[in-house]
């Protein structure tokens, strides 16, 4: 498989600090980070993984769950990308297993 067809997405090129989940809460919403970064990606038949780096934002800082349920089940809700398209092609790289946890219980109760 050529880099071609891998998107590497780092949460930290969008914002060093995201937050909330809809403009109201602030530009650097989940919302925007979806529409802008992770949405093209998954909607790009051509790619077939897509990297999402979470660990290069501030250091100490903790992703809400509104933001992580936003970004990621909002492709679904909002976007019309499949939650098995999802599932599929989405690899979070981080530390924090946690949110790997996380994103994939939201994903897995769509």
């Amino acid at each position: 498989m050529t880099d071609a067809h891998i998107a590497n997405i780092s949460v930290g090129d969008f914002s060093k600090t995201p937050y909330g989940r809809y403009e109201r809460d602030g530009k650097y919403n989940a919302s925007a980070f979806r529409d802008a970064k992770l949405a093209p990606a998954f909607q790009n038949p051509e790619i077939t993984i897509v990297n999402v780096y979470l660990d290069t934002v501030e250091e100490g800082y903790e992703y809400g769950s509104s933001f992580l349920e936003e970004a990621f089940v909002g492709l679904v809700r909002k976007c019309n990308i499949s939650a098995n398209d999802v599932r599929r092609k989405l690899n979070i790289i981080t530390n924090h297993k946690d949110y790997i946890l996380e994103i994939n219980e939201y994903l897995e109760h769509i």
